[in-house]
């Protein structure tokens, strides 16, 4: 009995492993089919936002390209700017200036202290960014 179990298990053994190997193979194809599968569609997403990246610049070429988008934020800011700062020299008393005496109505609220935080942030950030210059050189 013993000799015809030790004679049965170099064939059981050996098919087990085959088994195993075929079981093994088949999983590793499932997994590369899957990942086959995330590639193909995480290739297709890129495709999808650099089309939709390069159409947003083209839009914004198209913007700066024509005469009054080109001038309209500039304009916009320095009118903005220009406000803002016959508000604020009408309100210090600075070199014998009368304070009120321009008469420039200071906007209603919420709309009062946007327009200085506006252009505090924009001023800030070009303040920032040149600092940046300075020093990454």
């Amino acid at each position: 009995m013993f000799s015809l179990l030790i004679s049965l298990l170099p064939g059981f053994a050996s098919g087990f492993l085959n088994w195993l190997s075929k079981k093994t193979d088949a999983d590793l194809e499932k997994f590369k089919t899957a990942v086959g599968g995330d590639v193909t569609l995480n290739v297709a997403e890129l495709r999808y936002k650099v089309e939709v990246a390069r159409m947003a610049a083209d839009m914004r070429k198209g913007d700066r390209e024509h005469w009054f988008t080109a001038w309209m934020v500039p304009v916009a800011f320095a009118v903005l700017f220009f406000h803002v700062a016959a508000v604020v020299f009408d309100s210090i008393p600075l070199l014998g200036h009368e304070v009120g005496s321009w008469r420039i109505a200071a906007l209603p609220a919420p709309y009062n202290t946007m327009q200085e935080q506006i252009v505090l942030t924009i001023c800030g950030v070009a303040g920032i960014s040149s600092l940046k210059k300075i020093f990454s050189r």
